[in-house]
């Protein structure tokens, strides 16, 4: 078969969309001519639309450099350092393209896309300019100017974008825009719109189905999201967006093999893809895959050391794996990143105290280390307070802000440590009719084991986090937002009140009892020998018996009945407690 019957077949082959075959001839034409440029460019295109962007600069340099007045391979080697995110290599090399051909409107188009991506706004709108001084109407160029508006004024973007709608009302990219520009402003009905419109206008666009897939996750409709995301990666394998998406909603759904797939397919696409590395090592961390998780966190950490998430979740591994040093120090750098967020302050504290059963001077360290970064931190406070045994005077404040963050994963850890308080305090309060006060509620586990149609259960909490998970069980018939004592000075009409490992978070047991005199009582606690009561290690409050029997028995209760129970696992240990009921 002749060169020129070579080429034409490959050529119509790769016009076809049958890259492979495509391939393999241009790779037979250049067994014979080497160096023959044409073929070296069309070799490079495949590469670039496969996602092989080092092969396709190599191919285009090839090309380069047997035709180096050929403004086309220039502008295909500036486009794959585009895609490779080489944004200054991409400059220079449409700048090349440029000096050979000035009046190649879409190379000062892509100009302008590439300085967005630096940041160089102003730059950026007079390549825009220079393309319509070519073309005043070149669509394309016009609506990448308008769009460049929205880095210093998005409404203005938006504004000018709609200014647009009637000359090019069938300009996909157009409408692409305004819709990313609705979700910034949170203008879903109109987003909707102009992503729809944007599929209609581009039935083969992958970025269109990318978007209505992201809607529908801001609309909570992750079935409906995964289809589109779907439909975006059959249209282009490569799309990273719908492959992160994809590999995310099966993480989440425990599909850990069809997550894993997509998201090593990222890396493969992209080796410092942070999203990738930190989405990845959730799912692994999620699957049990300890050391795997471990190593991706860590991978992302080096692409992105100001993650104050990455450092949270590396120091979450590395808190089950017992490092609880090493988690310290992580968690101590996620908090000055983050000083705010709340999670990595439960996260630090609970790592702190559990360094404390065995390096008590280091979780000193660590605790004092806090305070200089957050010195108003209140979970700081109380660590600090907890490792030098002394009460904490603003328990009221922590105890609040401790479930309002814990109450979304509350019953999930409470399952995981086998609690047991539930139960056994349901069980002791009998089977009379009733109006019974849940004192310290939580997301309503005591409530379940309580509910009975003899009986009224009114709920009490200070998270209203929390309050919200109890009311979503429908088994209360009244809840109310308060601190326990001050619910107790303004409220007498009940005839039980009950506290399922609620004491371990009262600093002032005494003052709960006397306001519970004439009133039937049953809760538990976390026992301690020290006389009275101690501060545990991890900031809970423990109980003597013989005190607490000697409180109950102050405040008029004469019939005492207690029992022994395992309140919980930590660590791998049971805690040990009472259950109390006074009458």
């Amino acid at each position: 078969m002749s060169y020129e019957t070579l080429f034409q077949n490959a050529l119509s082959l790769h016009e076809a969309g049958r890259l492979d075959e495509a391939e393999d001839l241009y790779r037979r034409i250049l067994e014979t001519a080497p160096e023959q440029p044409d073929v070296l460019n069309l070799l490079g295109l495949v590469a670039q639309s496969k996602g092989l962007q080092d092969e396709a600069v190599s191919l285009f340099c090839r090309a380069i450099a047997q035709k180096p007045q050929e403004a086309a391979f220039r502008y295909n080697l500036a486009f794959s350092y585009k895609l490779d995110k080489q944004w200054r290599k991409a400059l220079e090399a449409f700048a090349s393209v440029l000096k050979l051909n000035p009046a190649i409107k879409e190379a000062h188009n892509e100009t302008g896309l590439i300085y967005q991506q630096l940041g160089e706004y102003a730059k950026a709108a007079q390549s825009f300019q220079y393309a319509l001084d070519l073309d005043g109407g070149y669509a394309e160029a016009k609506i990448n100017k308008a769009m460049n508006l929205r880095y210093t004024n998005a409404r203005q973007a938006a504004e000018e974008l709609e200014k647009l709608l009637p000359r090019h009302e069938n300009e996909a990219l157009l409408w692409f825009y305004l819709a990313q520009l609705y979700i910034e402003f949170g203008n879903w009905p109109k987003a909707w719109a102009a992503a729809s419109r944007t599929k209609e206008l581009a039935p083969a666009s992958d970025e269109a189905r990318v978007m209505l897939g992201q809607l529908s996750l801001l609309e909570n409709e992750p079935q409906k999201a995964k289809i589109y995301f779907a439909k975006a990666e059959l249209l282009n394998p490569l799309n990273s967006a719908a492959l992160l998406n994809l590999a995310d909603i099966y993480s989440r759904e425990g599909a850990f093999d069809e997550a894993e797939k997509r998201y090593r397919r990222l890396l493969e696409l992209d080796a410092k893809n942070f999203e990738a590395h930190q989405n990845y090592a959730e799912m692994l961390y999620r699957a049990h895959r300890t050391a795997e998780a471990l190593e991706e966190y860590r991978q992302a950490a080096i692409i992105n050391p100001q993650s104050a998430e990455v450092s949270n979740n590396l120091a979450l591994v590395l808190k089950d794996l017992q490092e609880y040093a090493e988690a310290a120090d992580l968690l101590l750098n996620a908090a000055r990143l983050n000083p705010r967020l709340e999670e990595i302050s439960i996260n630090l504290s609970e790592t702190a105290s559990l360094l404390a059963s065995s390096q008590p001077e280091a979780a000193m360290k660590t605790a004092v280390r806090w305070l200089e970064i957050c010195p108003d931190n209140i979970f700081a406070q109380k660590l600090k307070a907890t490792l030098q045994g002394e009460n904490f005077e603003n328990n009221r404040l922590y105890t609040e802000k401790l479930f309002d963050n814990f109450a979304d994963n509350y019953e999930l850890v409470m399952q995981n440590l086998g609690y047991a308080a539930a139960p056994a305090v349901g069980r002791t309060v009998g089977n009379e009719q009733a109006v019974v006060a849940d004192l310290g509620c939580g997301t309503g586990l005591l409530g379940l084991a309580l509910k009975a149609p003899q009986r009224t259960l009114v709920g009490v909490d200070l998270s209203q986090k929390m309050l919200d998970k109890a009311a979503a069980k429908g088994v209360y018939d009244r809840l109310v937002k308060d601190d326990i004592a001050h619910y107790l000075t303004q409220n007498r009409d009940f005839d039980v009140a009950v506290m399922g490992d609620v004491t371990g978070y009262l600093n002032n047991l005494e003052e709960i009892l006397s306001l519970l005199k004439g009133k039937k009582v049953v809760f538990t606690v976390e026992t301690t020998d020290k006389d009275k009561s101690d501060v545990g290690i991890g900031g809970r409050y423990r109980f003597n018996p013989d005190y607490v029997e000697k409180l109950l028995r102050e405040n008029g209760f004469g019939s005492i009945y207690k029992e022994e129970l395992v309140l919980r696992r930590e660590a791998g240990q049971n805690v040990r407690g009472l259950i109390f009921r006074g009458e």
